[in-house]
């Protein structure tokens, strides 16, 4: 069945519409827009186009350039979309579908028109079925309703660009969009019910799918000034990490053959078409004189052409050509390989280089150095090219970063981030520059909360394991008490050598607990004894670990956590059994790896079989704890905070500094710690709080800890010192947030009250 379709002419028409998406109880919608960033002056959406009925859709002109020629005197395209709006959009009694809701109803947003009553995205309903790409409506209709497939090539239409797409062709096109999408919807939605799945959609996914989209619409604001210092700042620090690596004698001495090299390669080649050529024949005369002046300015040293400019230049540290032969060549730094490229080549990806860097006991050798300013140069440019260049050319005329937050963008369950990731921002300890780029609107601050070791929690919820849920019991600090209990030490002897930097065994402290952590989330994430040996490793500080003795300490830890063996043996068991493992929340990983003949392939899917179900349930409960928080804020129930980033089990807010205190402290770490989830979803988490950080910050990168009873405005004046901040943290540093209501028993009374 092909859809018929309709441009709305007049309001005669649209109330038409409006009144059989009222009848009918349903209207998806689908906007097409000229392609420009939602938050920019130029944006403009061109059409929306409804369906209230399978096989039928209608579409409104909006700010299309052709809409005059289609539409009766006195159309106002702001005013026919405020109208279908105020009685569809925001009429609870009819059902709202569309795919990938999250951006049409942005745009809605943008003009100050919400949706009320049920939303029922066809993209996320078909994202719970399966996991896997693809996720987009053509390919569902490709899959479904074959009949229609390609729908979007008719007579060219897709490659036409979106502001310059006919009306007619464009409204057909979008007519379709809604159609096809009421379709599949029906049919996920019979899905869901049928396999126990639609309490998580209905209860986390769409929920959260409206939280998204405010996040989204937030954005992050950027300091464009301390963006543009940056780029002018990156360039000479990229120029000199790059001639560290160039200048050092081996390099040039490689540097000086393999140019050789080229050039007599490229000699050898016009000397072979020299041979060919008859010296007798005039008509070869002309090419004859050509080549051999070309031999003669080459060995002179004269480069014209574009060809012969590359015989004669630096080696290029970021060539897949260039930079194996330096490393692994005799006549450069003649490592061996650690493993191959999918064409076969030799690898020079950043785990191979700091696996060769591993190998190098000595850090002032000249294959240690070129390796950490090889490192430190990758460093440099990815952080020039994706988080200052990058974020200059994505900021938006509000002088905001609108990141993407994608709910179907991994098969794991966790959020996912793009155009730009705002959820892989490097930490200040790897470049402070970055997060000090994003700071707080005007006239507000930073409020980060953060979780603490979630998918550790998870993992001991899930195992049993005593040791971690006595840690987590006590408030103590997991990865210091598991390697306290390693070596025989009481737990408060050993943080106090570790809190004491003076102490002669603090650093020594400082990393037995790392590679306890190291280990803990290796166990999560099903690391292996080689890449383990990385993470436990400290080349700048001369510690090297063998993947021998990786393995033994992962051997150590499965001796003390029997639990967790345990564990891991029934996932692999019932992955083996069903071919799909399920999280807390109901949703499913289906891994039918494990079924391969391939061993590396299914022990993979044994490996996600443990990682799943803690990381994705993990970010289950932030995500489930904003859609809580979420409501309680739009019921008047909390005060009102801009949520502007979802960084998996973190969650930043634009706060007014006088709503910072220990009551929406306590509140937001009492919903957090243990969601509501036993109502929606059928389960609880009772042997495991999960705890949270907060912190407070002018700027991203800032993230000071919070204070009890401090005046957050003194923070945006002009004299606020970080120093007496922290000397005033120190009184508060032990105080525990659950004991909030017991401590400050005056300032709950009194929020409790208003």
């Amino acid at each position: 069945m092909r859809t018929r379709y309709k441009i709305i002419k007049n309001y005669t028409e649209l109330d038409r519409l409006i009144d059989l998406c009222i009848k009918t109880g349903v209207a998806c919608v689908d906007f097409e827009t000229n392609a420009v960033p939602i938050h920019n002056e130029d944006f403009r959406p061109t059409i929306l186009s409804v369906t209230c009925m399978p096989g039928f859709g209608c579409s409104i002109p909006l700010s299309h350039s052709e809409t005059k020629a289609y539409t009766d005197k006195g159309w106002s395209w702001k005013r026919a979309l405020k109208k279908f709006s105020r009685k569809v959009i925001e009429n609870r009694s009819v059902v709202k579908i569309a795919w990938n809701a999250k951006f049409d109803f942005a745009i809605f947003q943008k003009y100050g028109l919400f949706y009320r009553g049920t939303l029922l995205d066809g993209m996320l309903a078909k994202y719970l079925l399966n996991e896997e790409r693809p996720n987009d409506l053509k390919e569902m209709v490709k899959r479904y309703i074959p009949e229609a497939a390609g729908y979007e090539s008719d007579k060219g239409f897709d490659r036409l660009p979106w502001d310059k797409k006919p009306l007619k062709e464009l409204c057909r096109y979008g007519c379709q969009d809604t159609d096809y999408t009421y379709r599949l919807m029906i049919f996920f939605e019979k899905k869901l019910l049928d396999i126990n799945m639609y309490d998580l959609y209905r209860n986390l996914i769409m929920p959260a799918s409206r939280v998204l989209q405010t996040v989204e619409f937030n954005g992050l604001y950027l300091d464009r000034e301390f963006n543009q210092k940056l780029l002018r700042e990156y360039g000479p620090k990229i120029e000199q990490a790059k001639n560290t690596c160039l200048n050092l004698p081996v390099v040039k001495r490689f540097q000086t053959w393999y140019n050789k090299q080229k050039i007599d390669n490229y000699i050898k080649n016009i000397e072979k078409e020299l041979e060919e050529l008859d010296y007798n024949d005039p008509k070869d005369s002309r090419k004859i004189a050509t080549r051999e002046a070309k031999i003669t300015n080459i060995r002179a040293g004269i480069f014209s052409t574009k060809k012969e400019k590359e015989l004669n230049r630096d080696i290029n540290l970021g060539s897949p050509v260039d930079l194996p032969k330096l490393l692994f060549s005799e006549e450069g730094f003649n490592f061996t390989p650690i493993k191959q490229t999918d064409s076969g080549k030799d690898s020079t990806d950043e785990e191979s280089l700091v696996e060769l860097r591993m190998k190098i006991k000595n850090p002032k050798s000249p294959k240690a150095i070129f390796l950490d300013s090889l490192l430190e140069l990758r460093g440099l440019e990815k952080m020039y090219k994706t988080y200052i260049l990058g974020w200059s050319e994505k900021v938006q005329d509000d002088s905001c970063l609108h990141g993407r937050f994608n709910i179907v963008g991994t098969t794991s369950g966790r959020l996912s981030s793009s155009e730009p990731n705002m959820q892989q921002i490097p930490k200040t300890s790897v470049d402070p520059n970055i997060k000090k780029q994003l700071i707080a609107r005007p006239g507000t601050l930073y409020m980060a909360m953060d979780f603490s070791q979630a998918e550790l929690r998870i993992m001991a919820h899930l195992s049993g394991d005593e040791t971690y849920l006595r840690a987590f019991a006590n408030n103590e600090d997991p990865h210091l008490a598991i390697a306290a209990k390693k070596y025989g030490v009481p737990y408060k002897e050993a943080l106090a050598i570790y809190e004491d930097e003076d102490h002669p065994e603090h650093k020594l402290w400082k990393n037995r607990r790392k590679q306890a952590k190291q280990i803990a989330f290796g166990i999560i994430y099903g690391i292996q004894a080689k890449l383990l040996s990385q993470k436990l490793s400290d080349v700048k500080e001369g510690l090297i670990v063998t993947p021998e003795e990786a393995q033994q300490q992962l051997d150590e830890f499965f001796e003390d956590h029997p639990k967790i063996k345990k564990f891991m043996a029934k996932q692999e068991r019932l992955l083996r059994k069903h071919g799909y493992i399920t999280s807390l929340f109901g949703r499913r990983r289906r891994l039918p790896q494990v079924y391969s003949d391939d061993r590396s392939e299914a022990a993979y899917a044994v490996r996600l079989s443990i990682n799943m179900p803690c990381q994705s349930s993990a970010s289950d409960l932030c995500l489930f704890g904003s859609v809580l928080l979420y409501w309680l804020m739009h019921q008047g129930k909390f005060p009102k905070m801009d949520s502007v980033c979802l960084v998996h089990d973190a969650n930043y807010f634009n706060v007014d500094p006088g709503t910072i205190n220990v009551w929406t402290v306590y509140q937001m770490w009492d919903i957090f710690r243990n969601p509501k989830t036993k109502k929606y979803f059928g389960f609880s988490i009772d042997d495991v709080d999960m705890s949270m950080d907060f912190g407070i910050g002018r700027s991203m990168a800032e993230e000071l800890p919070f204070i009890p009873g401090y005046d957050y405005n003194k923070m945006l004046e002009p004299d606020f010192s970080v120093e007496e901040y922290m000397l005033e943290h120190k009184k508060y540093k032990h105080v525990q947030i659950k004991d909030f209501p017991k401590l400050f028993k005056k300032d709950f009374d009194y929020y409790n009250k208003k």
